[in-house]
């Protein structure tokens, strides 16, 4: 009787242990046999992956998104987009400086990728419309790689932030991400300057700075943010930005230019300034003669534009504080630190932060 008792319950307790796992929830690491995470994406598409693992790698389909993977986990990075110059590795953490490149656009090493199998690839786009998802869905079927899409736009920040945090396993340090961006977002977002009292600015690209954004594209979002009222009032076409003469600036006569440089050339937002102050072609323009040029700072991604990803939060700060001091009240200085901290993993001298002004 106690023979039969004891092969029950070592029965009993084999049943227990098969039927425990599936009582007690999905797993929090993923693997081959590991749980599956359905997410929906930012392009409404439906997206299977495996949990999270503390060692995936994430593959990004164009710089932004690598930028954006770094910022939250630079571990789980599989690579850059192109090969990082000198300014970009200033303030880029030495062991990720040189991780494999593989492309993008038409350029993008797709059997790579394949070879490399990250956990998936993140997409990002402005625009999160048929062509989108349509280009996202042939890329996760030709590599048999899942394909996250998130918006681009810089009012969307704080959502794509959580929305990768979930996908990556990393959903504490991307809800600080995303706070951050929230705070950033509505402080701006609270001050409505007049139409009438709008500064009147001209952003400038390019190496004779004649390649500007208009007003309501991509590449325009910080300033038309901070309800700087944007002279080139255009028809963008296809790009996001468009070529224009120097006598159109003329014409424009703006308050504030505020150039990027060209980073192809190596030619930085100060240096563009430099030029115009002492081109004689520009000397009739207001904000030449009253000293209003400024250059974009660029280190390790510029604050304005190129890329459109999230190093423009604390550009919004950098240019409010430009345009319209007494409105918005940010102490630069302060937010720059805190944005290196939380965005690049860097604890910056007060040196390091105020050269970043000159870069």
């Amino acid at each position: 009787m106690k023979r039969s008792l004891c092969t029950l319950a070592v029965l009993l307790c084999m049943v227990a242990l098969v039927l425990l796992p599936a009582c007690s929830g999905p797993a929090q690491s993923g693997g081959e046999d590991g749980d599956q995470l359905e997410l929906v994406d930012m392009a409404g598409r439906s997206v299977v992956l495996q949990a999270p693992g503390a060692d995936i790698k994430v593959g990004s389909t164009s710089p932004v998104a690598a930028y954006l993977i770094y910022t939250v986990n630079p571990d789980k990075l599989l690579g850059w987009n192109y090969a990082l110059n000198d300014l970009e590795r200033s303030h880029i953490l030495p062991a990720y400086h040189d991780l494999t490149v593989y492309g993008m656009g038409e350029g993008l090493n797709s059997e790579a990728i394949i070879a490399a199998a990250p956990h998936f690839n993140l997409y990002i786009s402005d625009k999160l419309d048929e062509a989108a998802v349509a280009d996202a869905d042939q890329l996760q079927q030709s590599m048999d790689i899942p394909v996250l899409v998130v918006s681009g736009k810089l009012k969307d920040t704080a959502e794509a932030y959580r929305l990768l945090g979930r996908a990556m396993g990393e959903e504490q340090k991307a809800e600080e991400l995303a706070a951050y961006a929230e705070r950033i977002l509505s402080s701006v977002d609270a001050v409505d300057i007049p139409a009438e009292e709008r500064v009147r600015i001209y952003y400038g690209n390019g190496p004779l700075s004649l390649e500007t954004a208009p007003q309501g594209s991509t590449s325009s979002q910080v300033i038309d943010m901070v309800d700087g009222d944007n002279v080139a009032k255009l028809e963008l076409g296809s790009g996001n930005r468009i070529e224009i003469s120097l006598e159109q600036v003329l014409s424009w006569d703006p308050e504030v230019i505020v150039v990027n440089g060209e980073p192809k050339q190596g030619l930085s937002g100060n240096s563009a300034a430099e030029q115009l102050l002492a081109d004689p072609g520009w000397a009739d323009v207001s904000a030449i003669q009253n000293g209003r040029v400024y250059g974009s700072p660029k280190a390790p991604f510029s604050w304005i534009d190129r890329p459109t990803g999230p190093n423009r939060l604390i550009g919004l700060v950098w240019l409010a504080e430009i345009l319209y001091p007494e409105a918005y009240g940010f102490d630069l200085d302060q937010e720059v630190n805190s944005f290196y901290q939380l965005f690049y993993h860097e604890t910056l001298t007060d040196e390091q932060r105020n050269g970043l002004y000159l870069d």
